[in-house]
C-alpha cells in the first residue's frame, strides 16, 4: 500500500471517530503529523474528496462532508413494513464489541430526523458483530437519550432492542430502510477484514416506536460473505 493511501485511510478513521469535526487541519501541518511532503498529503487528500468525505474550498480550507442523512428519512412518518429483516442461524453466535460509545449533542440533520430540539443529546455508538469468532458487521447508531435513556456498555454488548421492550416497556413500531451496495472504507478494512475493493452492504435505517416517535438512526456494514439478509412473505 502507498504512503498516501495509507494516509488517507488514517485521517478517514479520525474522521469517522469525530477527531476532526467541521474542517481538517492545513496540509503543512498533516504534512509535518505524518512526517512527509506536502504532495504526499495532496495525494491523500485526492483519495478522500474521490470518496465524498472532503471538500476543499480554495482559500479557506478543507472541509469534511458527513454522511448525510437521506431526504426520506428527513420527511418520513411511520411507514409500511419494508419486508426485509435481518435473519441469522440459531446455530451461529453472534456477538457484540462496542468500538465506541459516546453522548452528543444532535446535528440539524439529526433534529430534523429524530425531532429532537439542538440542546437534546444523543447516544453516538458504533458496534462490531462478531459471527463464530469472525468479523460480519459494524453498526453506527444514533438514539435520542430522553426518548430511549440508561443505555450502558452493558446494555450494548446484548441487545438495545430486548433493553427498551423488556426494561423500558416499549414498543418498537415500523422502520424504513435503504438498501446499497458501496466499496468498504477504513472502518470496514480495520474491523471488518475487508480488502480495499471488497463489497460491503450497507443498511440505513431509521425506527419508530409503536406511538410514531423515531428512536433510532442506524447504518450497519456487512461482509459481503457472512450473514444474510432475507424477505419476509408479509
Amino acid at each position: 500500500m502507498s504512503r498516501y493511501q495509507e494516509i488517507a485511510n488514517d485521517i478517514e478513521k479520525d474522521i469517522i471517530e469525530k477527531k476532526y469535526v467541521r474542517q481538517l487541519p492545513e496540509q503543512f501541518d498533516l504534512a509535518k503529523k505524518y512526517h512527509t511532503s506536502r504532495v504526499t498529503i495532496v495525494h491523500a487528500l485526492k483519495i478522500l474528496q474521490s470518496k465524498k468525505l472532503i471538500k476543499a474550498v480554495k482559500g479557506h480550507g478543507t472541509f469534511i462532508t458527513s454522511k448525510s442523512i437521506p431526504d426520506i428519512f428527513l420527511n418520513s412518518g411511520v411507514n409500511e413494513h419494508t419486508g426485509f429483516t435481518r435473519h441469522v442461524n440459531s446455530a451461529f453466535l453472534l456477538t457484540s464489541n462496542v468500538i465506541s460509545f459516546n453522548i452528543r449533542r444532535p446535528s440539524a440533520e439529526e433534529c430534523k430526523a429524530l425531532c429532537l430540539d439542538k440542546n437534546d443529546e444523543v447516544y453516538d455508538i458504533i458496534r462490531q458483530r462478531i459471527l463464530n469468532g469472525k468479523p460480519a458487521r459494524l453498526e453506527y447508531t444514533v438514539m435520542p437519550i430522553k426518548r430511549i435513556p440508561g443505555i450502558t456498555m452493558d446494555i450494548l454488548h446484548k441487545s438495545v432492542y430486548s433493553y427498551i421492550q423488556n426494561e423500558l416497556g416499549l414498543k418498537i413500531g415500523k422502520d424504513y430502510r435503504i438498501i446499497t451496495a458501496e466499496k468498504s472504507d477504513a472502518y470496514d478494512m480495520k474491523y471488518l477484514d475487508c480488502a480495499i475493493d471488497d463489497p460491503v452492504l450497507c443498511i440505513q435505517q431509521k425506527a419508530f416506536l409503536e406511538d410514531g416517535r423515531p428512536f433510532e438512526l442506524s447504518e450497519s456494514r456487512n461482509r459481503y460473505d457472512r450473514g444474510a439478509l432475507t424477505v419476509n412473505g408479509d
